[in-house]
């Protein structure tokens, strides 16, 4: 039945027959989603925000691919260890863990770790792994999180937002059309790492094998190291867990697509 919104008086009815329209529900986001593409500047960074949630889709059918932006050679203050070895052992680590969460694929992009270049390339690369992949839903970290000082996380957020908003034009990066990739529109995004989370995912039976997968990437967590990370990955569920209602959770910010342009009530998601 077509909505007449020229008779809507008020925002909130407005607003409420706009989810409608679209068919998005912030409490079911992941309804009618088959595919997920997990977009990570660093090599643990899908497991670290969203390793509970990850098993939990896996385990329900639902197939993730992660994209992993950056080689992740800058991991250590080890003096010792050189850039292209690190580099080979995240991804090894990387590979281990995502199949412990039941990930079966891992794309790689391999720019340079703190070096994710902000541009068209790097955009026109994500959009054609989207073409690709063609996912219902994309994950990324929230470029707009607070004090967040690494580079590569706000660009890997700018730069999946815009992915998202360009795959589906057919003339940006028209190349793609000659190898048979056609343009592929995603209907909603999620942001991790962030500080406004709409939904929350209960994680309090997966906690402990989420620190495992974590503890895979041995690289970044030495035993000294995991001293400290460790209560704080568990104190972060447990804010989320305190936001949702739960013990342990992880925070996701969900968000039409046609929200990415032009959209004022962003606060009331």
């Amino acid at each position: 039945m077509r909505l007449a919104f020229e008779e809507f008086d008020r925002f909130e009815d407005a607003f409420e027959a706009l989810l409608e329209k679209l068919d998005f529900k912030v409490t079911d986001p992941f309804r009618d989603v088959k595919k997920v593409l997990c977009i990570e500047p660093h090599p643990d960074d899908c497991v670290i925000a969203l390793g509970g949630t990850i098993k939990k889709l896996a385990d329900s059918g639902i197939d993730v691919v992660y994209l992993l932006l950056t080689d992740g050679s800058m991991g250590t203050t080890d003096e010792s260890v050189l850039r292209h070895e690190l580099a080979l052992t995240r991804l090894i680590e990387e590979r281990k863990s995502s199949e412990l969460l039941g990930v079966k694929k891992v794309l790689t992009l391999d720019f340079g770790d703190t070096e994710l270049p902000y541009d068209r390339e790097a955009r026109k690369e994500i959009v054609s792994l989207i073409r690709k992949e063609k996912p219902e839903m994309v994950l990324m970290p929230d470029p707009w999180m607070p004090y967040e000082s690494h580079p590569d996380h706000r660009r890997a957020g700018f730069l999946g937002i815009e992915a998202v908003s360009f795959s589906g034009l057919p003339n940006f990066n028209r190349t793609d059309l000659m190898i048979g990739l056609e343009p592929h529109s995603v209907s909603a995004v999620g942001f991790y790492y962030t500080h406004r989370p709409n939904y929350f995912v209960d994680i309090t039976d997966v906690m402990e094998l989420k620190l495992k997968a974590v503890k895979i990437h041995e690289s970044q967590f030495t035993e000294e190291i995991w001293e400290l990370w460790e209560p704080y990955l568990r104190t972060i569920a447990l804010y989320y867990g305190k936001l949702g209602g739960m013990k342990y959770a992880e925070g996701i910010r969900f968000v039409p697509g046609i929200f990415l342009h032009i959209c004022p009530f962003h606060d009331v998601i």
